[in-house]
């Protein structure tokens, strides 16, 4: 057989022959030409430029949201800080990873046409949505900023407020621990108490005395009274049309000994001046007494204390009452005559031992 062959090619006529070879060539012509437009080959192509284009706009849409989701993200943060501190936001990844190409067949190419013409839509707003958009998210950052800036204002104030009542608390504690110094020099409340205890003596201006046994009886009597006046509780004695009252002569002699002690001798009688009048009752054994005196000799102002243990010596200046007492008008008052007290204070018993007139104004009243 195979020599029937080559003898065939032999016989061939070169005609033939080229004949032949010009019909291979066009043949293999018009197969190049077929494979060149293979449509599977122009399909793939197709499909490649296009998914180019697809991941081209992703690439666009994704970014849009980053930015949105950034935005808002920011916008939450100004209006709750505490967010940022409990929940710490990784910095988003700008760069997206890019997949490899991979043709797609027709059927993949056509599932794909739908979101391809949704983000064809989303790039293809109108420049006025846009706009809007931005307007908003302008809007969402100016009211950031201002919840930014109520926190600052309000800080600020409440600063404010802490330093001013932090200056007037220390301007109040100068104020008050300068007061107590004060008063620990000066004796204040020591003087105070001892010009409670030496009214009612100074009320009937006593003569000077060694001793209390030297003092009248009147004026032991009338004191006392005094006492029950300016320092007792009136309120459970008997009374008269509502402008008198009746004092035990028990009460008084107590009042007797708050004063002077137990050495004095008490004499119960009528005492007292024409303005204020003291009358003994001898059947009731009691004092009919004005509730509300108007009119008092001297009031006290102690100027000096000092003492020897439980022994005390008091200088007291003595105060004539006003005649004139008009609102707003001051008179300067000055003491008539001043005398020193000597008397012993144990806690809150006090007991007057002697007086003596200290003063060039004159003698105190003489009985």
């Amino acid at each position: 057989m195979s020599s029937k062959k080559k003898n065939r090619k032999k016989n061939r006529s070169p005609a033939a022959i080229n004949a032949a070879e010009k019909i291979t060539e066009q043949l293999n012509a018009a197969d190049t030409e077929e494979d060149l437009q293979e449509p599977e080959s122009i399909l793939a192509e197709i499909e490649r430029k296009e998914f180019i284009g697809e991941k081209t706009n992703e690439q666009k849409v994704l970014d849009a949201e980053k930015r949105m989701v950034e935005r808002l993200r920011r916008s939450e943060e100004a209006e709750n800080p505490a967010i940022n501190s409990l929940h710490p936001h990784d910095p988003p990844s700008s760069d997206t990873d890019v997949k490899e190409f991979v043709p797609h067949s027709r059927d993949s190419h056509r599932e794909n046409d739908g979101f391809a013409e949704n983000i064809s839509e989303a790039l293809s707003e109108d420049s006025s949505e846009l706009s809007v958009e931005n307007e908003v998210n302008s809007e969402d950052e100016s009211g950031a900023e201002a919840a930014i800036e109520r926190p600052n204002k309000l800080y600020l104030v409440f600063a404010v407020f802490v330093i001013v009542m932090s200056v007037i608390g220390i301007i109040s504690t100068v104020s008050f621990f300068s007061g107590i110094i004060s008063n620990i020099a000066n004796r204040t409340e020591l003087k105070n108490d001892l010009a409670l205890f030496l009214y009612p003596i100074v009320a009937v201006d006593p003569p000077d005395c060694d001793t209390v046994d030297e003092l009248p009886p009147t004026i032991i009597v009338e004191s006392a009274i005094w006492r029950i006046i300016l320092t007792g509780d009136n309120s459970n004695y008997e009374k008269l049309y509502n402008t008198y009252m009746y004092v035990p002569a028990i009460d008084v002699e107590f009042s007797v000994r708050s004063i002077y002690g137990n050495s004095v001798h008490i004499q119960h009688q009528t005492v007292g001046s024409m303005d204020t009048t003291f009358t003994y009752i001898e059947d009731m054994n009691s004092y009919l007494v004005p509730i509300n005196p108007h009119y008092a000799a001297y009031s006290p102002r102690v100027t000096d204390v000092t003492n020897v243990g439980e022994l005390y010596t008091v200088t007291v200046e003595y105060i004539p009452p006003s005649a004139l007492a008009v609102e707003g008008i001051e008179f300067e008052v000055n003491a008539q005559k001043t005398m020193v007290y000597t008397l012993s204070k144990s806690k809150n018993v006090s007991v007057l031992h002697s007086i003596k007139n200290i003063t060039r104004y004159g003698p105190a009243y003489e009985y």
